[in-house]
This record gives C-alpha cells, sequence and structure tokens, in this order.
C-alpha cells in the first residue's frame, strides 16, 4: 500500500499535444511557453508549504515543472522511474480516450500498459517516493492520480488540469478515507 502520511502531488505544465488534445504515454513531449508559464504562476504558491523533498517522472515535461517550481524550494529532486506516465502503446499521438473507463476497471487494451501493471508501478514509485524526507512534493502526471485514486479505494476518475495541485490527506479517527483536495490557477485566482 501506500505509506498512509500526507503529501502533494502537481500534474505537469501544459505540452502542445496537451494544447491539441492528443494522448502522451510515454512520449518525451516537452513543456509549450504556456506550460512554462503555469510553472511559473504555482512556483511563488509553494513556498510556505514546508516541503523538505521533492520526486518527479524523469519525463522532461515533468522534469522540467520539478525545476521550475524548485526554483525558490532549492530542494533535492528525485526522479523516478515509477511515477511516469502509463503507456498508452498505440494511441500515441491520437485523440482516443473512448477505452479509459474500461482500461480502468481492469479490461486488457491491446498494446497499452495494463491499469493493474500502471497501479502496481505507481505503487512501488510512490513507496519510494515517499521514503524521502517529508513533506514531499510529487510532479508527474495526470494518469496517476487514477492510479493513486485506486490504491486508495476512492473512485476512479478525476481529471485535473495541468499544474493542478494536489494535496492528498490519509484516513483519520475523524475521516476514515484518504481525501484530496485539489487547487489550480482558477482557484488561485491567477
Amino acid at each position: 500500500m501506500i505509506p498512509t502520511i500526507p503529501f502533494h502531488f502537481v500534474r505537469h505544465g501544459e505540452t502542445d499535444w496537451n494544447k491539441a488534445r492528443l494522448m502522451q504515454g510515454r512520449r518525451d513531449i516537452p513543456l509549450n511557453a504556456t506550460g512554462e508559464a503555469q510553472a511559473e504562476r504555482l512556483r511563488p504558491y509553494l513556498k510556505d508549504h514546508g516541503f523538505r523533498s521533492i520526486a518527479a517522472s524523469p519525463l522532461s515535461r515533468a522534469r522540467r515543472t520539478a525545476e521550475i517550481l524548485n526554483r525558490d524550494l532549492g530542494l533535492p529532486i528525485h526522479f523516478l522511474d515509477g511515477l511516469q506516465e502509463f503507456d498508452v502503446g498505440p494511441y500515441e499521438g491520437t485523440e482516443a480516450r473512448e477505452w479509459f473507463g474500461t482500461w480502468r476497471q481492469g479490461e486488457f487494451v491491446t498494446g497499452v500498459e495494463s491499469f493493474a501493471d500502471f497501479a502496481t508501478r505507481v505503487r512501488h514509485g510512490m513507496q519510494e517516493a515517499l521514503a524521502l524526507e517529508g513533506p514531499v512534493l510529487i510532479v508527474a502526471h495526470g494518469g496517476l492520480v487514477w492510479a493513486l485514486e485506486h490504491l486508495m479505494g476512492l473512485p476512479i476518475g478525476t481529471d485535473i488540469h495541468n499544474t493542478a495541485l494536489v494535496h492528498f490527506q490519509p484516513p483519520s479517527p475523524t475521516a476514515p478515507g484518504w481525501r484530496l483536495t485539489v487547487t489550480d490557477d482558477v482557484t488561485w485566482g491567477l
């Protein structure tokens, strides 16, 4: 399971493929100018969270987002393969998303990393990330939120915007399940 400690998660900034609504998966697409600006807008908001470490996907869109967010923090960034987006195989560069729902329920989709394998990889990546000195900021991809929801026993399907900040709060005696709070540039009023 995932360690029951709170953490924050940021989805990488926008890429040209995000803007065109194309599936990226493991394709290493860089941030575009909007993505860089989104990370810059989020950066000052992170100063007062007390982060001690950053764990990020090694794909350039997450890597660059983490580097921008870290400018004021000056923290070690740990690039973890377990935090990479799921492999969408033949759907890279396409708009096809109709298979997401059944795939998240465990249906096999030819050429696509299975949801079970993806969730297992994310679990290992999160165990490694949350073993770092905390509080930890995770910088990765939107699909990881689905895997985390699955691993936490939550309904699967939260879609977050680029550079949205998600606070994951573990169960407590007064709140028995994990809770997610999403903030983004709309919430911040930027």
